[in-house]
């Protein structure tokens, strides 16, 4: 009978105890056991649950995850060459804005629209604009990040030469698998434009808040933000091309801070399938 009630009071401390840990582990008071959390392996968890949701639809994914606070990530054809259609407005802007830092360009310098800059397709107001009004090269920027506007990246792409920005990216941002007059580029690539993005070591930190926030609350929210719960802050950009969709981000909630590429190539017709699915990604990262 002894042996029966110091049996159970054993039992008892030791369910406690183990209870306690699994909700504390987060409290500083408490010890922390890395046996419940292995970074490696939820990376790798969180990549095949991921991968899973790419297998419902037709196409060919380029995708690239990353935890901006503990390093974690993992990739799946990142290194893969891609049309990066509007995508690759943000590191031409960027490297817009690595110009002004260097006194080599005005942000507030007035552009005035020409008939020959006006783009007749795809998303953004300018194009129906008539010529003549005028455009600071800093509202332009924030046109084509936060509308994706075609003709405002077309004028800052004539303004600063597509190739001194391609030397800018590859010399100074180390992006060595984008290409501005080819309009191509890969995830890993992107995380690494975000990334010193958003550390700010490729820009300053006024500058890299700007930016990131004229890719919030953009005009189109149809991919990494759709699903994602109130309170998720996402700065991001989309790209869409013939057989591609794309959506490019740091995804913000609470204290996590998350880099997310998923670049597509190969879709068919499928847009509201691959759309989904990019939202799918992003809510299980999350």
């Amino acid at each position: 009978m002894l042996y029966t009630k110091y049996m159970r009071k054993f039992l008892a401390v030791l369910v406690y105890t183990i209870v306690i840990l699994m909700i504390g582990r987060n409290l500083p008071a408490l010890p922390r056991f890395t046996v419940f959390s292995n970074p490696d392996n939820t990376a790798q968890e969180i990549k095949k649950d991921v991968l899973s949701a790419t297998t419902a639809h037709k196409g060919n994914y380029g995708i690239y995850f990353a935890d901006l606070k503990n390093g974690t990530s993992f990739g799946s054809n990142e290194y893969e060459i891609f049309t990066a259609a509007s995508v690759n407005k943000v590191p031409l802007i960027a490297a817009l804005y690595y110009l002004a830092e260097k006194g080599e360009v005005d942000l507030q310098e007035q552009i005035t629209l020409q008939e020959r800059d006006i783009q007749g397709y795809g998303t953004g107001s300018l194009r129906y604009q008539k010529p003549g009004e005028t455009y600071s090269l800093q509202s332009l920027a924030k046109m084509a990040l936060k509308e994706s506007d075609n003709t405002a990246a077309f004028i800052l792409g004539e303004k600063i030469g597509k190739g001194t920005a391609q030397e800018i990216i590859e010399d100074k941002f180390g992006l060595t698998q984008t290409s501005i007059p080819d309009n191509t580029t890969s995830s890993y690539d992107l995380y690494l434009l975000f990334k010193g993005i958003y550390d700010h070591t490729l820009i300053s930190e006024a500058h890299a808040k700007e930016i990131l926030g004229y890719m919030t609350d953009t005009d189109i929210e149809d991919r990494i933000p759709a699903e994602l719960p109130s309170g998720t802050t996402v700065s991001h950009k989309t790209g869409d091309a013939v057989g591609n969709l794309h959506d490019v981000g740091i995804i913000t909630k609470g204290d996590d801070v998350y880099f997310l590429s998923v670049l597509t190539s190969d879709i068919g017709t499928d847009e509201t399938g691959t759309k989904k699915t990019i939202s799918d990604i992003a809510k299980r990262i999350l």
